[in-house]
Formats: structure tokens, sequence, C-alpha cells
């Protein structure tokens, strides 16, 4: 059984002016409602870096609403025999998966240490790709690992009666799944800004300390659920330090049959259909 990193990304317009492509002029909520297409589109021609390398990548499965790739890195092996070194070019690979589902949206990233180290590694080199590539579609990429709201709960727990400040940042706010407990005020006013990060704050009154944070506030249960969905991290600061406790790095993961390299169609495509039904319980 391999690990799969999951992580939710939206899709937003750069701006709310009109953008013209391919000879039309397209409003904002068209760009919205034509975002997954134009996702889906941009996989034939990606160009993916790590540092001064270009990467290698092969689409292993593409249809209206997934796509399934496997990005390599680079690496140089040395090994050792009869008293000499040698040196070779490697090629590890791991396994991406992009549920383009517009209701959906979430990434799955195998999480292989001989190929990248860890899924965030991997997170950032697509990022870096797919939200350049988008930027010629006046459109933006914003992903973000979903948590175990759990997480959360515990961290707000522990720290019962030294929390001086809660913070929540959510990513412009266009999900219905991951958005649904967000006030409609507050979407609205992401969008009526033009903001790509929207940070909520709770400061206590000096000297003293947050209240209520628990699961019978019920506005509190709302950023959380929204948080840990994937819209964005929470962050919590103690009183007398400076440094922040955050969910930034807490991902929630999902287990599967691996998928070997040379794997054929049909193989590829039961592994799809696992990973789909997976990924819609999620």
């Amino acid at each position: 059984m391999i690990k799969y990193d999951i992580f939710t990304y939206q899709i937003s317009p750069i701006s709310n002016s009109q953008f013209n492509l391919f000879g039309k002029n397209f409003t904002y909520s068209e760009l919205v409602e034509n975002k997954n297409k134009f996702f889906a589109d941009i996989f034939e021609n990606l160009h993916f870096f790590s540092s001064k390398h270009r990467l290698n990548y092969k689409i292993e499965y593409y249809d209206d609403e997934f796509i399934l790739i496997r990005l390599a890195n680079k690496k140089t092996i040395k090994i050792e025999k009869d008293f000499h070194q040698e040196f070779f070019e490697s090629e590890p690979s791991c396994l991406v998966a992009f549920y383009n589902n517009p209701d959906i949206q979430l990434i799955a990233i195998e999480s292989d240490k001989t190929s990248f180290g860890n899924s965030f590694s991997v997170l950032k080199i697509i990022e870096k790709a797919i939200d350049r590539k988008l930027n010629d579609y006046n459109l933006r990429f914003y992903p973000q690992p979903k948590y175990e709201a759990r997480i959360l709960w515990e961290m707000l727990e522990r720290y019962d009666g030294r929390i001086e400040k809660l913070q929540f940042e959510f990513s412009k706010p266009n999900l219905a799944r991951v958005n649904e407990s967000l006030s409609d005020e507050l979407k609205e006013a992401s969008k009526l800004f033009n903001s790509s990060k929207t940070k909520i704050e709770f400061n206590a009154p000096e000297k003293q300390v947050l209240e209520n944070l628990d699961e019978d506030n019920k506005q509190l249960v709302d950023l959380v659920k929204t948080s840990s969905e994937g819209a964005g991290p929470a962050k919590i600061k103690l009183s007398g330090l400076r440094s922040w406790e955050t969910t930034a790095t807490s991902v929630k993961s999902i287990e599967l049959d691996t998928l070997e390299i040379e794997a054929d169609t049909e193989t590829i495509r039961n592994f799809v259909t696992d990973l789909k039904e997976i990924l819609k319980g999620e």
C-alpha cells in the first residue's frame, strides 16, 4: 500500500475585469464557468522545474474530470564497487492525480521519499507550473492541504487558557464544497476586493486570552471545517511566545495499492476508478 496526501485546489480569475481569450471577451462569471476546462487543457504543454532542472512528466490517464500524471525528479546516485565510485543519473518518479470535477477539485500526491522527499515539495513544483500556465487564461491556482479537523481541535484543547490570537487564512473562495460554511458576506467581499487571500484574526484583550474555543461555538466550528477542507491554514499564538502554532504542515492521507511504472492501460483505468471512489468520500 502507498500513501497519498490530499490537497484541495481552487481556481479563480486574476481580476474582475473582462479578459480577451481566443478572440472572445470573457467575463468573470464566464471564466469561473470554464475554469476546469481550461485547467484540463494546459496539461499537454506544462513545464515543471526543480531548482535549475526541467523535470519530465508523463500523462498516465486523462478524461474530462480526472488527470493522472507521473512526475520524475532528477537525481545523481553514487555507487561504490571494488573501491571505485561511479555516478549515475536517475529519475525516480511519483504519481500525481487531479480530480478536476468543479465540485471536488482535489489533488492526490504519492508520498514517496525516494523521488521528492515529501508531497509538499511536489506541490510547490506543480503549483508554479500550473499557475504560470493558467495566468494565460487570467486565472490563478490556489492549492492547500486538507487536514483532519481534529488536528486543530486538539491544538485548541492542548493550549486552552494560553491562546491570545487565532487566525484563519482563506484562499479566494469559489469552491462550494470547501467554502459552504463561510458567510455570503465574506465570500462576496473577497470577490469585490479581488482578494487572493483573506485572513480572519481574533485577538484577546491585552494580558487576556481568547475564550469559548470549543465545539460548542458554532461560528468556530464553521471556520475549522472550512480551514480543514483546504481553504487555507489556521494559526494560534500563545501568550508570552513570539512563534505561532500552525496547521500548514498537516495533511490528510489515504492509502492505495501501488501502480507499477509500466502498468498496462486496463490496470491504470482500474487504479483511477479506485482512487476516484476514495476521493469522492474525502
